[in-house]
């Protein structure tokens, strides 16, 4: 199977069990990733997260059974996965704007999502550069994110309040620096087990660590880079996207379950003029 049919078997296969636990776990296994890569790349392909999508369609079929059967709303809550009626009315209401009770009436106006298919759409040809480099294992040095916990699908979100938060203290990590590769300024988001598994702001040095901060191993890997000029984070996430969408699906390689780096090279990385690096960990494609 390629990357779209794969991705394709696993919306037949979310909607073949609504009314099971659909961890990501699960679906990404039939996807033929990891969890890490498929909720990292789901909100870039379908604009919205998998755990959204997922009660979406949920919630979508809820409605058709209680507009069609005669099911108690309390049966229809504990069939999707919802212990609590409290909870599934809530869940309801975000999707269809109404009370399940509501769904029942004549004329009642309910929200249906369709089950996503995937498929190759022609872009506008502008070609993305990249180069590909074998790096052996690196270790950093920095500040790791502790502001509440993350999940893969919020990371986004999560690392422009986590270097919001960092402030001056991005001078002390740069002071590491010992002419270690890869240079500069580095976000790293780590993959353990095929899960997220935490995100730093650092450098790669063979510096001691200074009390304060925490040391961590980048793998080794084979890496797809591509520069990216414009302000943090909005000239990030297109990169990214593009990455996902375009470049990834047609590029003869299979993103890895290893650390992706993110390289910061100008001091104001919020400045138009702003530069900077995605590595993507990266294998050629079987078959």
């Amino acid at each position: 199977m390629n990357w779209l049919e794969d991705l394709n078997a696993a919306m037949r296969y979310i909607d073949a069990h609504l009314t099971e636990d659909l961890s990501a776990a699960t679906v990404a296994r039939v996807a033929g990733c990891s969890p890490f890569q498929l909720e990292r790349m789901f909100p870039y392909l379908a604009g919205t997260t998998l755990a959204e999508y997922v009660r979406r369609r949920k919630m979508s079929q809820a409605a058709i059974d209680l507009r069609e059967g005669g099911d108690r709303v309390i049966d229809v809550a504990l069939r999707y996965g919802y212990d609590s009626p409290t909870a599934f009315s809530r869940a309801f209401r975000a999707v269809h704007g109404v009370a399940p009770s509501v769904a029942r009436r004549p004329g009642a106006v309910l929200a249906l999502y369709p089950r996503l298919v995937f498929t190759l759409s022609v872009q506008g040809g502008n070609a993305m550069e990249y180069r590909i480099v074998e790096s052996s294992e690196f270790r950093v040095v920095g500040i790791q994110a502790d502001n509440g916990p993350w999940s893969v699908e919020c990371a986004g979100e999560k690392a422009t309040e986590f270097w919001a938060s960092v402030g001056p203290r991005v001078h002390d990590v740069l002071a590491c620096m010992d002419g270690s590769e890869p240079a500069g300024l580095l976000g790293v988001q780590f993959c353990e087990k095929g899960a997220f598994d935490g995100y730093m702001c650092a450098v790669a040095t063979g510096a001691p660590c200074p009390e304060g901060m925490t040391e961590r191993v980048v793998p080794a890997a084979t890496y797809a880079v591509f520069s990216c000029e414009g302000p943090m984070p909005d000239a990030m996430d297109s990169l990214w996207h593009r990455i996902l969408t375009e470049w990834l699906p047609s590029s003869g390689y299979t993103w890895e379950t290893h650390a992706d780096v993110e390289r910061y090279l100008t001091p104001g990385m919020t400045a138009p003029d702003s530069k900077s690096e995605v590595w993507l960990p990266v294998r050629p494609a079987e078959g």
